[in-house]
């Protein structure tokens, strides 16, 4: 088609081509139009228009993607800009830095300038081809903002640390704040031992550059962000990863050079402070930390659970943390203060996840504490609004709350919920776990 294009390149032709290449997947027909690109005779000019003006002036995504990926063939320094522009759309971004790296001469600053100008994906797709860089500026700019993306920072904090030199720009004897925040940002994203990539198992200057951050950190005010880093420094320190093969007397100085830090009055107050007002942004960050420097925030939690403004991780950290004597309280909480009746909207075909905060409150609630002895006129009204939530797995966790509770003794009450949401149950697997209930219960019903 591209071959009768160029042959007869009418208006007519132009659309059906565009249409045609609109209709395709641009990623699995990329590799065989570049290399049918190769094999016709025709002038690398009249191929280059032909991409240009499908980049330029296609209406549909794919049509402008093969545009791009043609473009990687044949164009030259002077699509810069256009190759930049719709690089910016975060489904292009791949496209951009791929025909980028083949046209343009200085490569490198080419995909850096697209890479500073977009987030998420796009970041990602435009960092993972800067690795390797002896570019200084660009080494300064990994190591500062350009692993933040939006999306994970566990993707780009390897390449940061290992291109960026991490440890070598913390040994500078003037290491500015910015580094500073950037390099904790690169560490804590590299505790972090269940990422999508390589972590600090796999970065050979860990324990120099935990060392070097630790020493930096401890001559900085108390900042909550060096905080938290430092607590999940010293989580990997306390339960070291045997592929990393650390050797057992430098895990042992390191980890007592942040259980120091950690135990430091002036840290303990820093998190203190912020924990004394649940208002600010900051909140979070200081309850996370808070058991790392001894203190009990338990109670600065609940304070702020009875705000009208559902924060579904505080109700997580407190769920997760809360003694034994505490799990019944949280449920009578949770009972009290959660707009059960609004919450009972039915389920959504499709959806795994609570659509609302309110729904992820009573999602942790009921996986943390549906087996606490808490009273039933407490937990009972809890489990009759999951069963009827938006989220498989809230509705799941309704049902098997009232399985394991009450086995074959259901309340009548509680029977009439659960044939209730069988009978629109749309997930077929969680529909016979109802009915599997209703059965053991006494009380088969019709399926």
């Amino acid at each position: 088609m591209v071959a009768a294009v160029l042959a007869d390149p009418g208006v007519e032709t132009l659309a059906a081509l565009h249409d045609l290449l609109a209709e395709q997947n641009s990623l699995d027909v990329a590799d065989g139009l570049v290399d049918g690109l190769r094999g016709l005779d025709f002038s690398v000019a009249d191929l280059r228009a032909l991409a240009r003006w499908l980049a330029e002036h296609g209406t549909r995504r794919n049509a402008v993607a093969l545009g791009m990926v043609m473009l990687g063939v044949v164009g030259d320094a002077s699509d810069r800009e256009l190759l930049l522009l719709l690089g910016t759309f975060d489904d292009l971004t791949l496209y951009a830095v791929i025909a980028l790296a083949k046209t343009q001469p200085d490569r490198e600053q080419a995909i850096y300038s697209l890479a500073r100008r977009v987030e998420g994906w796009g970041r990602i797709y435009a960092v993972e081809r800067l690795r390797g860089t002896q570019d200084p500026d660009i080494k300064s700019w990994l190591l500062r903002s350009g692993f933040r993306n939006g999306i994970l920072d566990q993707y780009l904090a390897h390449i940061a640390a290992t291109t960026g030199d991490l440890y070598t720009a913390l040994l500078s004897p003037a290491v500015d704040a910015e580094l500073l925040d950037g390099a904790s940002g690169i560490l804590a994203a590299l505790a972090d031992l269940h990422g999508p990539t390589a972590d600090i198992r796999h970065y050979v200057d860990a324990l120099p550059c935990m060392a070097r951050f630790g020493e930096l950190i401890g001559a900085a005010p108390p900042n909550l962000t060096y905080i938290s880093t430092a607590r999940d420094l010293f989580d990997v320190l306390k339960r070291p990863p045997s592929e990393a093969d650390w050797p057992e007397e430098q895990v042992t100085r390191v980890l007592d050079q942040y259980s120091a830090l950690l135990a430091r009055p002036d840290w303990r107050q820093h998190v203190r402070t912020a924990l004394d007002h649940p208002a600010t942004h900051e909140f979070r960050r200081a309850l996370a930390c808070a058991e790392a420097v001894g203190i009990d925030a338990l109670s600065h939690a609940l304070a702020r659970m009875r705000q009208p403004r559902y924060d579904s991780y505080i109700w997580w950290w407190a769920v997760s943390h809360a003694p034994e004597s505490e799990r019944p309280h949280l449920v009578r909480l949770a009972r009290e203060v959660l707009p059960l009746e609004e919450m009972a909207v039915g389920p959504e075909p499709g959806r795994l996840i609570g659509a609302s905060d309110e729904e992820s409150v009573l999602d942790f609630v009921l996986s943390y504490l549906g087996d606490c002895d808490a009273a039933e006129a407490d937990l009972l009204p809890l489990i009759k609004t999951a069963l009827s939530t938006t989220g498989t797995r809230l509705r799941g966790f309704g049902l098997r709350t009232l399985a394991s509770r009450y086995g074959p003794d259901l309340p009548a009450a509680a029977r009439a919920w659960v044939r209730d949401a069988a009978a629109v149950e749309p997930d077929e697997d969680l529909r016979a776990e109802f009915f599997e209930l209703l059965e053991g219960a006494g009380r088969p019903d019709e399926k």
